[in-house]
């Protein structure tokens, strides 16, 4: 792991009041800038590789962990949960047949989406459309033609 990313987990989990563990640094350098929104299994598998004791439940427990601190967003309903370290405000495409999930960025505020004011302190806004990736359009088209 790049000696920035250990310099930034360091002082997060100084700001948090954690140890600072091999599993959680592990899951961290997995997570941090992984646009690809990983599941609880991916993020498991890739954290084995370096330290194989690490059960999935402590790497499940760390990701909620994350999340809960605002480090990283849970997206729950999808077909098992899936992190997204990107936590700035953006929108989420799914694709149905396939499952993966594309960032797509929004402009504007809460009270631009909601249509008014939003009756309440906002935390995490999300917007997610579901439907077919291209290349999934593109086979259910070629199948559809035939």
């Amino acid at each position: 792991m790049e000696a920035a990313k250990q310099e930034v987990f360091s002082r997060l989990c100084k700001r948090f009041n954690w140890k600072c563990t091999p599993q959680r640094l592990a899951v961290y350098a997995c997570v941090a800038d992984n646009r690809m929104h990983p599941d609880v299994d991916t993020v498991w598998h890739a954290v084995k590789s370096k330290l194989p004791t690490v059960t999935r439940e402590s790497v499940y427990r760390i990701l909620n962990e994350f999340a809960g601190h605002g480090l990283i967003w849970r997206l729950d309903h999808v077909t098992s949960a899936r992190y997204d370290s990107n936590t700035a405000p953006h929108g989420h495409f799914i694709c149905e047949n396939c499952g993966d999930i594309a960032d797509f960025a929004l402009s504007g505020s809460p009270e631009n989406f909601a249509g008014s004011a939003v009756p309440g302190v906002v935390k995490h806004m999300e917007i997610r459309f579901t439907g077919l990736c291209p290349e999934c359009h593109k086979q259910h088209a070629e199948k559809t033609a035939k």
